[in-house]
């Protein structure tokens, strides 16, 4: 690829077959802006796809308070060539949960982002790997029916996808469907302010509940826990979803509107256990496990606490519960209460299937967890 030539606008030649899109041909899809003007088709790039590893060695459950702190001390790396697709659509739905909880006036429907690919051009898969996370992100972005304001490809010396969600359509734009879609808003408009911290308050009573918005299994590739330990986790969860996603989030930001959740935290990066730490942090909080590893029919405890499925964790008050339990069974959504708080400070401590073995292992990661689930 010559220095002018941009990725956007080559075709790739990936494992012996050539692409049918450019990437910004799939960015078109989902791109609400004028018409980009793509220069003559750019050289061809040939390049070949990495698979993910087998699962190499299992976690130990016993070794879930080391994970947790190797984990609250990392960051979110160069994506691995052969997650760059579900790690992707990660960006897109943390990107989404991350101005959930805004104050303001929207629904999903009315986000607009802006995306910006920095991709290392020079080792071997790393071209497949972004034709992969363009094709698979805005693949995800379409099925949620939302769009990009802007795009962006920058050559670097890492792998990765930056995006955010913050604008809304103007209330001129698809004028026509305001009164037939439920996931679009008159007036919508975005606060900079949290509608509800991303800390848990300190009320005794309060309920603290898990919602995914992810059908899929849990599964470590590509997770920050396989990259904190050097473990091979094999497939990466397969959050495709998108339909439930739409019904997750709507109904999780009525809540959040209505003042029914009074505080609430992504559960992205890292997964459930970062969240939860983070958000209970100096409360003392005994969270049933073993009745979401029972729901969720997994018996791994490390892939439940770890597995980086997309969702929050809001606190509601007790007189609420009614509330959202008819809430969420309306819309066919899945809920986990967690358990109450004391009120209290103290340590965090998981109540799982195997009782006293596990219980208490794991404590709050206290000074070692930032804000939120980052």
């Amino acid at each position: 690829m010559t220095k002018q030539a941009s990725a956007l606008d080559s075709f790739y030649i990936i494992d012996g077959r050539e692409t049918e899109a450019s990437p910004r041909e799939i960015l078109s899809v989902v791109y609400e802006g004028a018409s980009i003007q793509s220069p003559a088709r750019a050289e061809d790039i040939i390049d070949e796809s990495a698979d993910p590893q087998p699962a190499n060695d299992a976690f130990d459950p016993l070794l879930a308070k080391a994970y947790a702190d190797a984990v609250a001390n990392t960051s979110r790396g160069s994506f691995p060539f052969s997650y760059s697709g579900s790690l992707s659509r990660l960006a897109v739905a943390k990107a989404l949960l991350q101005v959930l909880f805004h104050d303001g006036r929207f629904k999903l429907g009315d986000l607009r982002g802006k995306a910006v690919w920095h991709w290392n051009e020079g080792p071997a898969c790393s071209m497949a790997a972004f034709y992969e996370s363009v094709s698979w992100a805005c693949e995800y972005i379409d099925a949620l029916g939302i769009k990009l304001y802007g795009y962006q490809y920058t050559p670097s010396d890492r792998n990765s996808l930056d995006i955010v969600f913050d604008k809304v359509a103007s209330s001129a734009q698809d004028e026509a469907l305001f009164d037939e879609s439920p996931f679009i808003s008159h007036d919508a408009h975005i606060g900079q302010a949290l509608k509800c911290p991303a800390k848990a308050l300190a009320a005794k009573g309060d309920w603290i509940v898990y919602i995914p918005f992810d059908t899929c299994k849990h599964r470590l590739g590509g997770s920050l826990l396989s990259q904190a330990t050097g473990k091979d986790g094999g497939k990466s969860p397969d959050v495709t979803d998108a339909d439930y996603f739409i019904d997750c989030y709507e109904v999780v930001r009525e809540l959040v509107e209505d003042g029914i959740a009074v505080a609430g935290v992504p559960v992205a990066d890292g997964g459930l256990m970062p969240a939860l730490s983070s958000f209970t942090a100096g409360q003392a909080f005994k969270a049933d496990i073993a009745s979401v590893m029972r729901a969720c029919e997994e018996t791994d405890l490390i892939k439940l606490l770890f597995a980086e499925i997309p969702g929050v964790l809001i606190q509601i008050k007790d007189f609420d519960f009614d509330y959202l339990d008819a809430e969420l069974l309306l819309q066919d959504v899945a809920y986990y209460p967690l358990g109450q708080l004391s009120g209290t400070k103290g340590p965090l401590e998981l109540e799982t299937r195997t009782g006293s073995a596990l219980k208490g292992i794991l404590v709050s990661l206290m000074d070692s967890a930032s804000e939120g689930e980052d």
